[in-house]
């Protein structure tokens, strides 16, 4: 199948990563109990551009006041579901700085808790499917899982370039919103540091090139002016990704729309976004459809539309 404008969900925002903090025991107790396993065997696999990704991230995390040496990164994973995106996968980091402040915090050893990372949630020509998004569904409403972060990615047309060329632009735009950490990578633009509050990291980039150059990925001439803006958003103080859901994401998207609106991105929708949250906190969303079903089909998003447009109309009817 080639994916085109006209076949997948496009120009949409949604959740395209969830991080956790677990303690580690009882996630792996919840991974057994599904008749899954955590495997540490990390060759050839399709996750691997991703977890080379994580790993250059930790080697320069900013907490350096501690032994590079004593925090070698234990990067494990679990197979939740058949097929080879992302979303199929659950990441597992351990030995890392902001584990040990967790567990010093805690007063517990240094191994007890682990990163746990759900990602690809969002990728419109891949598939996501039912089974994997179930089993996310039950670690994320864990309370004893601390939330540390969320990117919400949204998809737009624009026919210009990303690159070194126009990093003064994108300055200019972004204006007080990044404190000049600005870094242009290939078709990247990453701001690493940002002044909102509640806005970890700001990256742009050329999806189209992404998916065809780098994952093979064969796609319609629609989707050649593919771009991706991602925003990283991080709760105010320690709470579980619920709880974040329902007091602080409203005020999270307002501020990721006051920086689309200074890269003038419009015209995109929160249709997968809704989507998404229904999903995640409300079983019944899933339960209803066939396991191995996709997802993210655009069938499957449509249908939702419809069901949420009828509930709405029945909630005003006079009748």
């Amino acid at each position: 199948m080639i994916f085109s404008v006209e076949n997948t969900i496009f120009n949409n925002r949604g959740i395209d990563t969830v991080r956790q903090v677990a303690h580690y025991s009882t996630l792996k107790n919840i991974i057994v109990k599904h008749g899954l396993t955590i495997r540490t065997e990390l060759k050839n696999l399709p996750i691997n551009p991703y977890l080379a990704s994580i790993e250059q991230s930790l080697k320069n995390d900013p907490k350096n006041r501690y032994k590079k040496e004593a925090f070698k990164p234990i990067i494990e994973y679990v197979k939740i579901s058949q097929g080879s995106g992302l979303s199929n996968y659950i990441i597992i980091i351990k030995n890392i700085p902001l584990l040990f402040e967790h567990a010093l915090a805690h007063k517990k050893a240094k191994d007890t808790f682990c990163l746990v990372v759900y990602t690809g949630l969002h990728q419109p020509t891949k598939h996501i499917s039912n089974e994997a998004v179930k089993l996310i569904s039950k670690l994320l409403k864990r309370k004893t899982f601390t939330l540390l972060n969320c990117d919400v990615a949204t998809d737009y047309k624009d026919a210009k370039d990303i690159d070194y060329k126009r990093k003064e632009e994108f300055k200019s735009r972004l204006g007080e919103v990044c404190d000049n950490s600005y870094i242009i990578k290939q078709n990247s633009l990453y701001c690493n540091q940002t002044t909102l509050k509640g806005v970890d990291k700001i990256l742009l980039y050329d999806k189209y090139k992404k998916q065809t150059a780098h994952q093979k990925q064969r796609l319609h001439a629609s989707l050649k002016e593919w771009k991706r803006l991602e925003i990283t958003l991080t709760p105010k103080g320690k709470t579980d990704f619920m709880s974040f859901i329902k007091t602080e994401l409203d005020e999270a998207i307002q501020k990721a729309d006051v920086i689309a609106k200074e890269l003038r991105i419009a015209g995109f929708k929160d249709d997968y976004l809704l989507y998404q949250i229904k999903a995640l906190t409300d079983a019944r969303t899933l339960n209803k459809k066939p396991a191995p079903a996709r997802f993210n089909s655009k069938q499957a998003l449509e249908s939702f539309i419809v069901s949420r447009r009828r509930k709405s109309l029945a909630q005003t009817d006079d009748f």
